[in-house]
This record gives C-alpha cells, structure tokens and sequence, in this order.
C-alpha cells in the first residue's frame, strides 16, 4: 500500500465536531493506528483534563440529543449523505479517544506558535489533515503537509461558512479537499464536488432562535457534509500529491465572510429547513 494516501494520514485533533466526526471514522475504518496529535500543551493528560475540556466545548450537545425534533433532524442528515445509522450521535462519545493509542501533545494550542514548529519538525510523520478552525502560517516553517477538507466547491467558494453560504449563493453544498498554504482557502486542490441541496425535515425548528440553529447546523449537518466527504475520499485511495490542474490565480474565486445574524434566521427558514 501507498503511504502516500489518506489511509496512512496524521490527525490533529483540535476539539469540535469536526474532529470528533473525523476521530469516529477513522476508528471505524480501523486506522486508529494512525498518529493523533492533540493540538494542546501536555499539561494534566488525564481524565479530568481532558473531559473538563469536552464539557466546556460541547455543554449543550446532551440536551441537543434529547429532542425528539433534533434527532429526526440528525436521520434526514445522516440519510442525505449516507451515513451509518446514528452516526452523527456515537461520534460524540467522549471515549472515543481513547481507542488511538498513537496520541501525541502539541507544545501549545495555537498551531502557529514557535513551539509547535520545533515539535512537528521533530516527528517522521509528513502529511496531517487539519480539524481546527485556525488559519495556517507561520505552522509552514516546519516543512509538513497540512490538508483540509472545506465545505465548499473551491475555488467559486472560499471564506467563512463555507457550507451555509454554498446554500444561500448558490443552493448547492460541496467539499474540497486540498493541500494548505498561507492564503486561505487557496491551496493545491487534490478533488472537490458539488451537488444540488434540498431542504431537510426538521419538525418544529421554528422553537429554536437563530443562534440555536446555527450551533446545530456546525454541530451536525456540517461534520457531516465533511467526514463523508473523507469517507469517500478514503474509499477511493485518493493519492495526496494527485492534484487537479487549477491555477488559483486564473479563477474566477469568491471569499465569504461569516453571515451575519439578521441574516441567518431568513436563510434558516427559506432554503435549509422544512417542517
């Protein structure tokens, strides 16, 4: 087998439900063998630690999972992108660490501290796939590959809430998968989709405010755009150094921004949800 594919890739692991998505996959694809860094300084790795971290991260996901509402929500979702039954549930358990033996401390939370360079530089590990919501810079100077998966079709969609905002332009959801560099969104592009969106059944979502709904969203529906995007991409031993013949600066590539609350609940109710 290649080590040059997605099967042999390192996770760094930054906590949100994009890593606890990617985290649940690779366990049940059996690569829990692959190297974890935990994107934080080595200072109480134990239980206490760690879960105290998990609760302050995740403080509403129990009550989240007891709505009746929500997990019709989370079987559309899990329907839309075919995904194993109550995925988007089990991810969230918090033992889910500790079926990788492979973890290894960061020197500091922020990947771009000085720290960090020295760390990364050290490890024989040279490809890892990003999970933090950080933008990538000084990290470069460690000489490794960083690879992210964005929930849009690059380069027409770049920016902030990528997969909110691929519904309000163009009602569309799509991913890329691509080698990081400096600019945002603006990387080597290994493979992207697209595809046409569909309002979800979401009963009664009208009781939840915008903000409510807008932590659901990143809570469920965008890990999932996400992790069955990676899902696929193992499935079919995707190369990391195939890249498709784009040139970024010959695009015709939009950035967005984080939309806006005012903006949210209309976009809630118009193009993503129906009761």
């Amino acid at each position: 087998m290649s080590k040059n594919t997605l099967k042999n890739i390192s996770l760094i692991f930054y906590e949100n439900p994009i890593a606890r998505a990617y985290l649940y996959l690779l366990y049940k694809k059996k690569m829990n063998e692959n190297l974890l860094v935990y994107l934080d300084n080595k200072v109480f790795f134990n239980n206490f630690f760690l879960k105290f971290k998990y609760k302050l991260i995740f403080k509403n996901i129990n009550n989240y999972l007891k709505s009746s509402d929500i997990l019709t929500l989370i079987n559309n979702i899990e329907n839309f992108f075919k995904l194993e039954k109550n995925f988007l549930i089990e991810m969230y358990k918090f033992e889910n660490i500790y079926h990788f033996k492979n973890i290894l401390f960061a020197k500091h939370h922020d990947i771009n501290n000085f720290n960090n360079i020295d760390f990364f530089n050290n490890l024989n590990n040279k490809d890892f796939l990003n999970t933090s919501n950080t933008i990538y810079k000084n990290i470069f100077k460690s000489n490794k590959n960083f690879y992210h998966i964005h929930p849009g079709f690059l380069y027409d969609l770049r920016g902030a809430d990528g997969s909110l905002n691929s519904i309000n332009e163009y009602n569309e959801i799509g991913a890329s998968f691509y080698l990081m560099n400096k600019k945002i969104d603006a990387g080597k592009i290994i493979d992207r989709y697209k595809k046409k969106y569909y309002k979800l059944i979401f009963p009664n979502f009208y009781k939840f405010n915008e903000n409510q709904l807008y932590q659901i969203w990143f809570y469920f529906f965008d890990p999932a755009l996400r992790v069955s995007y990676l899902k696929d991409l193992i499935e079919k031993n995707v190369k990391l150094n195939n890249y498709l013949n784009l040139d970024f600066n010959k695009t015709n590539n939009k950035y967005f921004s984080f939309i806006k609350n005012d903006k949210l609940k209309n976009l809630f109710y118009e193009k993503i949800f129906r009761s």
